[in-house]
């Protein structure tokens, strides 16, 4: 096995083991979690700069740590008095301290993984962790009077390009973010993810090969009006597998979508909802009802509405 295949399956069992964590949890507590995540990451990534460009903790950021960490600098003097030999560990068992006691609610639950695996795909977190290495790399050539605060490193550090540190194709693939602001995007994200709902709210329907249910067609004429009698006449270039909802969301894309297809940046949006907490959870929600209903449709068929509003609750309760 070559280092690339071996990089690739590394990173899909990383993959694969967040999202089993993540299945058994509420999407919306995993996305809170996710962003207080990096929140913290941002000011440990901001410590650690000072840190590592001083072969130290200088006291006022000791005093800065203490307040959002009480007990680590105490508990880490007395971990480097016994292990005098390790070299300067402080930067690295701060972030551990943060792990094991901010996050413990996470660890303790078997979901930690699940956190920082998507925390680490958002672009605030590759810029924090950018603006890390810059840092300590320009501080070390020119050590500064007055190293910045957390606010101000803040700043700089949302100046950074976030794509700085991936490898060449991921840095490629997402050059597509700077097309857009981050609100814009994040706009777009969430109407995605409805419409997206919405199209797996269809997909059984669509693929059950008998006339839709009435809720269905009415809901499908009201929001994309034309779509359905397209979808029959695109039908016959079928051939083992059904696109009905492929041609739905290529519909939606199309017609709701125009400016980010214009502007280049609607892939930003696919990459986005491949990575949020609740465009996931939709898909799992959808997985589960096509294997509910493989053999029939459900009678009355749910409103979307109702079926939302169960995708957002679910859970899977047989999720290690």
């Amino acid at each position: 096995m070559g280092a690339r295949d071996l990089a690739f399956n590394i990173q899909q069992q990383a993959h694969d083991r967040a999202d089993e964590e993540a299945q058994a949890i509420p999407w919306q507590l995993l996305q809170e979690a996710r962003c207080q995540y990096i929140d913290w990451q941002e000011f440990y990534f901001w410590a650690r700069s000072v840190m590592e460009s001083e072969g130290s903790v200088p006291t006022w950021l000791a005093e800065q740590i203490e307040d959002r960490c009480p007990g680590f600098i105490e508990e880490d003097r007395r971990y480097t008095a016994e292990h005098a030999d390790d070299g300067f560990l402080t930067p690295i068992r701060l972030g551990s301290w943060i792990d094991e006691h901010v996050f413990e609610f996470a660890r303790k639950s078997g979901w930690l993984n699940a956190i920082s695996y998507y925390a680490v795909r958002e672009a605030r977190y590759q810029r924090a962790s950018v603006c890390w290495s810059q840092s300590v790399d320009r501080w070390r050539k020119a050590r500064p009077i007055l190293h910045p605060s957390f606010e101000e490193w803040l700043a700089e550090a949302a100046k950074c390009d976030d794509t700085a540190n991936l490898l060449p194709e991921i840095r490629k693939e997402r050059q597509c973010f700077k097309l857009v602001s981050p609100e814009k995007l994040d706009q777009a994200v969430t109407s995605y993810i409805e419409w997206e709902a919405f199209a797996y709210w269809c997909r059984p329907a669509l693929e059950a090969g008998a006339p839709l249910p009435d809720i269905v067609a009415s809901e499908l004429q009201c929001r994309c009006p034309g779509f359905v009698e397209f979808n029959e006449s695109a039908r016959d270039e079928d051939h083992l597998i059904q696109q009905d909802w492929h041609r739905l969301m290529v519909w939606v894309a199309d017609h709701f979508f125009i400016e980010a297809k214009r502007e280049g940046w609607f892939d930003a949006i696919l990459i986005s909802v491949r990575n949020h907490p609740r465009g996931i959870r939709t898909l799992e929600y959808w997985e589960y009802c096509d294997d509910r209903w493989a053999s029939a449709l459900p009678v009355p068929y749910p409103s979307f509405e109702y079926w939302r509003h169960n995708a957002d609750r679910y859970v899977d309760l047989g999720a290690d």
